[in-house]
């Protein structure tokens, strides 16, 4: 009977045993099959986080790839989706007297209204983070009044050129600033070193003047110190692409023509400068529009006449002095500098001894020439140095035969065989040559 009653209470505690390993092994599963949820959820998380990268919106505009909640917290507007559609693309747009630190942000005007837009227009851009060193505005569309343009006196020449209607200035604190522009300038840009202090776009409207229908579209991107996109160099422009064009502020580039209306702005001093590509050695220039030789029509380049006598010539070296002098006969102030040019590639013993153009016919042969014609270099980084004066040379009449040393074109005389207007400013085309 005692053996019995062992056995009994011996099974009993076997089974109070075994129930406890069973509801301790219960435990233990239901606690890992909770931890396997939390990481499954986890790792959903893990799929939606995306880097807020740069996007094309829907809207034809470029943004940056955010959550939905983050884009309406930031300000922006959704236009399409991004990051596999777990994101939106965020486009930012900056209204006058606006602030922003957000990269590719718009800043538009269809047209100005005199009686309801503000005068002057500025807005201010902060840096994203401390990695920023590049700040790239584009003008997409970028139409003000125009410089003092009349060249029918010599007492205008001091004026022509200077932005005395309206201004587009940007300022780079700590830092010199870029040129004034005003006038036509779609399609151009600028590159701006970014200031821990921000930035500022200002535009001043002269409301005075209201024949020009002034609109604009600015897009402002970011560029991380280090991005190839992004010169290192202190470069105003920076073009990346193998063949292209560039022209000087004010050009009216979608004109297949060249007016006598045409000027360049005066006081630019920057570079210009353009990325070279793997296995391209060289790079070569010439006036975009050629002229016609039988109508007399100009050539898109003209940095002064800088002729010895009544036909125009191409001119290098100490003509082109770097100060005009008012009327001037032997030299002009306005000039660009490309080191080490010759009048193509594979030219013996023609490099040019000076690396300044200026006149209104482009060449780069050392011996004056009355035709325009290409220059090349192979001094790397390919760089253009812009160097224009706060003046022009002008002539209130000319002669049957002008002395064009004497000033710039005058309108009145026409143009002579194969020139630009001296005063006009440049729109070239550039390539490169492959190794």
């Amino acid at each position: 009977i005692h053996f019995y009653k062992r056995m009994i209470f011996s099974n009993k505690f076997g089974i109070c045993c075994l129930l406890l390993v069973i509801q301790q092994s219960a435990a233990y599963n239901q606690t890992a099959e909770e931890n396997n949820r939390t990481k499954k959820v986890l790792s959903i998380f893990n799929v939606v986080t995306f880097p807020n990268t740069p996007c094309g919106g829907t809207s034809g505009y470029n943004g940056t790839c955010y959550t939905a909640s983050e884009c309406i917290s930031k300000g922006g507007t959704a236009s399409g989706n991004c990051a596999s559609s777990f994101g939106v693309c965020c486009i930012f747009s900056l209204s006058c007297g606006g602030t922003t630190s957000e990269n590719n942000t718009y800043a538009i005007i269809s047209s100005y209204s005199i009686s309801s837009d503000k005068d002057p227009c500025s807005y201010t851009v902060c840096k994203l983070n401390s990695d920023v060193c590049k700040l790239r505005i584009d003008f997409d569309t970028m139409v003000l009044e125009g410089p003092y343009a009349t060249t029918t006196a010599a007492a205008d020449g001091p004026r022509l050129g200077d932005c005395i209607y309206d201004t587009l200035t940007v300022t780079n604190p700590g830092g010199p600033s870029p040129p004034v522009i005003c006038g036509y300038n779609t399609g151009q840009h600028m590159f701006i070193p970014a200031s821990s202090g921000c930035n500022t776009i200002n535009i001043d409207i002269d409301t005075g003047t209201t024949t020009t229908t002034r609109k604009w579209q600015m897009k402002v991107t970011q560029f991380q110190c280090g991005n190839q996109m992004a010169p290192e160099q202190d470069c105003l422009q920076y073009f990346t692409a193998q063949k292209g064009t560039i022209a000087t502020f004010n050009w009216d580039t979608s004109a297949t023509t060249v007016a006598n209306t045409q000027i360049h702005l005066s006081s630019q001093f920057y570079d210009i400068c353009i990325r070279r590509q793997k296995s391209y050695c060289s790079m070569c220039l010439s006036p975009q529009i050629s002229p016609a030789s039988s109508t007399k029509t100009a050539s898109s380049y003209g940095l002064g006449s800088s002729s010895d006598g009544t036909n125009s010539k191409s001119a290098a070296g100490s003509t082109c002095t770097g100060l005009t002098t008012q009327p001037a006969d032997t030299g002009y102030g306005d000039y660009i500098e490309i080191a080490n040019l010759q009048p193509s590639i594979g030219t013996a013993g023609t490099i040019s001894t000076s690396n300044r153009l200026c006149g209104a016919i482009f060449d780069a042969n050392p011996t004056a020439s009355t035709a325009q014609a290409t220059a090349c270099t192979f001094a790397t980084p390919f760089k253009i140095g812009v160097h224009f004066d706060e003046g022009e040379s002008l002539v209130a009449t000319a002669a049957a035969t002008p002395d064009l040393n004497k000033g710039e074109n005058v309108a009145s005389t026409g143009l002579e065989t194969n020139e630009g207007y001296g005063y006009s400013g440049f729109y070239m085309a550039y390539w490169m040559n492959s190794c």
